[in-house]
């Protein structure tokens, strides 16, 4: 009899060993799900602010004729239109560095 307590007993633990490891496990799988979701949720909301922003400058009426002027490239009457062009880049060729003086009067008076 006591030896069949002492099984059941062990048995008892072993499940609640079991049962506790798993519940540890999921719990930390939990905590990354929630994690995750907690940061797309915090991505989404600036996204939504900054559409909600965009869709409030859209129907703004300055900021509507603004946008349509500068793409079809209209001015107002007594406006003047400035076009700077793109900068071209030049190469400049590499200079090669002189020699040091010392080396200079090295080679006049010995020679190389």
């Amino acid at each position: 009899m006591q030896l069949a307590k002492r099984i059941l007993y062990l048995i008892i633990v072993l499940f609640l060993f079991f049962s506790l490891t798993k519940n540890l496990f999921d719990y930390g799988s939990t905590v990354q799900f929630y994690e995750g979701y907690k940061k797309e949720f915090e991505q989404q909301k600036k996204e939504n602010l900054t559409l909600k922003t965009n869709i409030l400058k859209s129907k703004d009426p300055n900021e509507l004729e603004k946008t349509i002027r500068n793409k079809l490239n209209l001015t107002k009457e007594g406006e003047i239109a400035i076009i700077i062009p793109e900068p071209t880049k030049t190469v400049k060729p590499p200079t090669p560095t002189p020699i040091p003086f010392y080396q200079q009067w090295w080679n006049y008076f010995f020679g190389k």
